[in-house]
């Protein structure tokens, strides 16, 4: 606190001349308790206390040259009040830094604003006293607890009330404080209560010469020496690692963001010829892999070759991010692979041999023994290579999501989503949102984060539009639009996202007819339709029957724990029949059979029982039409033509389809379908 903080400032001036019962009226009006006195000349010649004036008017004194004090000591407006000597005087006049009296300051104010000083200080000692983290307890000569703060109250478990005035030993356990009050000397001691460590500091207490008591500051280190035992544990850890570093034959090397290599191991010091104890820079070719660790994301591998050993390796850099997701570090691991090339390239010998021998690795649902299917899967293996648009066309049941999925395995996309949308089994009012996705609450019902579409999901991998002729009108535009500029945009978002995906379409439907009908897109169908592909129906391709129907059987022994085996002529049955349904049928007769089997061995009179035929139409099997039994002329014209159009409807999905398929005009099939379904109803 400063002078100018407790003095009284004031511009009234009193002369030696003044009468001393007027000055006291002047003071009782102005409250005030002194005053300083001036000269004629106007100069300062003394100053007067509220007491002068009363002992003056008890003795009967006329002016207040006869009472006022003309030996005194000036003060600054700036000076510290704690920092005041205390004279022998009642009144000091207090100065600015110009020189310029501004007021006065009594013995009494100086008393009071010293008292709010010490206050003020007591005050902020017990705020820290108080707020200490580590225990403080105080005693007196007598060994009586003084004073404890909150945190030795919670050490000791318990409260100041309880202990101020107790003896200390009744509180605490440790008496090292009497000791203190005995020697009248310090010490430092660690001990333990329980489970606990504590580190403590005593001091005596002096007041002046004379040892007035002693405080005890302790700590609970616990916590301290858990830390330290921990990371002892780390660096014995960190020295294991360092050993497994150097003793891997691969380089191992990190580096920050930047590509500045932070550690490595002598493996790695080798491969580069680095000498550890000299200065040396990073390799640019190690500089340029951090940077596609950062420009993509994820993690990279390339193979190069050393241009200070000319080894060939391969690296591969990993990418370390923080809680922000931003690259911190990247671990680079390298390979020599100089010793594994020889191998390596008897390896792509043999397996150029394979290849060309057919010999290679085929998916169990491809069985490509037919010529027909055999060019598929040669053209299938070189579309793969490609990055292009797929269409795959063909009947319901001969494969196509097999083929897609043999397109992505065989792709550089292998490692990547490969995602399935079946466009006909996805309502149309959802179709939108679960192709492109939507932002939260572009809809009711909408999730708050909104939700990444299914072309988002499979980023940097394969999506495989089934069915693509289901896909309404209104959406047409919006895919074919992600697929000219490789981007969406989410239902309620203005903003588009690029994507990288390759799409592969499937459909048993006529596109071309569809486009002339006007229910598809031709330039939709033209980008759809980069690199057709025809599946052939099962019918075309018989010679594959007999190898699908061992290799199913195999299957479903596994699955049902029964061994059966199919006759010959249960096989020329099954190769005989049209298969409608394709594979996808063949697989349900065969699993059937396993399921219904009773005997060992499966006969043609099973097989005949599953398609309705009895043991006398066994030698009309090859026949389109089997008579069961004889009804009016007119009524079986109508059954057969039932038959045929529902037959058509399996592999044909249009009225101009089927009318071309039964050569007839599209308006006769749509006259003879509504005549039916009348039929239906009335029955």
């Amino acid at each position: 606190m400063l002078v100018k903080d407790a003095m009284t400032r004031t511009s009234i001036k009193f002369f030696e001349n003044d009468y001393i019962d007027r000055v006291a009226k002047r003071l009782l009006k102005s409250q005030m308790k002194g005053g300083v006195v001036y000269n004629a000349k106007d100069e300062l010649t003394g100053c007067f206390s509220e007491h002068d004036i009363l002992e003056g008017l008890v003795k009967e004194k006329k002016v207040l040259s006869e009472i006022y004090q003309t030996s005194f000591y000036f003060l600054n407006e700036l000076d510290e009040i704690k920092k005041i000597k205390l004279k022998d005087q009642d009144v000091w006049p207090v100065q600015n830094i110009n020189g310029q009296i501004t007021g006065f300051l009594t013995k009494g104010q100086y008393l009071s604003a010293y008292a709010r000083a010490s206050q003020l200080e007591i005050s902020r000692l017990d705020a820290i006293f108080n707020s200490a983290h580590n225990g403080i307890l105080s005693i007196d000569l007598e060994g009586k607890i003084t004073s404890i703060n909150p945190s030795a109250e919670k050490m000791a478990m318990t409260t100041k009330e309880k202990a101020i005035g107790r003896f200390l030993t009744d509180v605490v356990t440790p008496s090292g404080l009497l000791d203190v009050i005995r020697t009248g000397k310090g010490h430092t001691e660690k001990y333990r209560v329980g489970k606990r460590k504590y580190l403590t500091h005593r001091t005596p207490l002096y007041d002046g010469k004379n040892l007035a008591g002693a405080v005890g500051v302790f700590q609970d280190i616990s916590e301290i020496e858990f830390i330290s035992n921990e990371l002892e544990s780390v660096k014995q850890l960190l020295k294991e690692q360092d050993t497994i570093l150097d003793n891997s034959t691969d380089g191992i090397c990190i580096t920050d963001g930047n590509g500045n290599i932070i550690k490595s191991n002598q493996s790695f010091r080798e491969l580069f010829e680095i000498d550890h104890n000299v200065p040396w820079e990073t390799p640019e070719y190690i500089k340029e892999i951090v940077h596609q660790v950062e420009v993509k994301g994820r993690s990279y591998n390339v193979m190069e070759t050393s241009k200070e050993t000319k080894n060939s390796l391969i690296i591969t850099a990993n990418p370390i991010k923080n809680s922000s997701n931003q690259i911190e570090r990247v671990v680079i691991n390298v390979r020599d692979m100089t010793e594994f090339d020889a191998l390596r390239n008897e390896l792509e010998k043999t397996k150029s041999i394979l290849e060309h021998m057919h010999l290679s690795e085929k998916p169990e649902f491809f069985i490509a023994q037919s010529l027909e299917m055999k060019r598929l899967i040669e053209t299938v293996e070189q579309v793969a290579k490609v990055d292009v648009t797929v269409l795959l066309t063909g009947e319901s049941g001969v494969g196509k999501e097999e083929i897609a999925k043999l397109i992505q395995k065989a792709s550089s996309r292998a490692d990547q989503p490969f995602i399935k949308v079946n466009c006909g089994a996805i309502p149309e009012t959802l179709m939108e949102s679960e192709l492109f996705g939507y932002e939260g609450g572009a809809f009711t019902g909408a999730l708050k984060k909104g939700k990444a579409g299914l072309f988002e999901q499979a980023n940097n991998g394969t999506l495989f539009l089934d069915e693509i002729g289901e896909i309404p009108n209104r959406l047409q535009v919006k895919l074919l639009r992600v697929l000219q500029e490789m981007e969406i945009t989410r239902v309620g978002s203005a903003t588009p996202t690029k994507i990288d995906v390759r799409v592969i379409a499937a459909t048993n439907r006529d596109l071309q007819e569809l486009v002339l009908e006007g229910s598809f897109r031709e330039d939709l169908f033209y980008r759809l339709n980069v690199i057709p592909i025809s599946i052939p129906p099962l019918r075309r391709r018989v010679e594959d029957i007999p190898l699908l129907i061992d290799m199913y059987s195999k299957k479903f022994t596994a699955k049902y724990g029964k061994h059966l085996r199919f006759s010959k002529k249960a096989i020329q049955v099954l190769t005989s029949y049209q298969w409608p349904g394709n594979v996808r049928e063949l697989v349900n007769i065969i699993e059937r059979i396993f399921v219904t089997a009773t005997n060992f061995e499966v006969k043609e009179q099973d097989v005949l029982s599953l398609f309705g035929k009895t043991e006398e139409q066994k030698t009309d099997v090859n026949k389109s039409i089997i008579v069961n039994k004889v009804l009016p002329l007119k009524e079986a014209v109508e059954e057969l033509e039932r038959e045929l159009i529902y037959k058509a409807a399996l592999s044909e999905k249009s009225y101009r389809g089927i009318a071309r398929a039964l050569e007839v005009n599209p308006s006769t099939i749509v006259r003879k379908v509504k005549k039916f379904e009348r039929g239906s109803l009335r029955t």
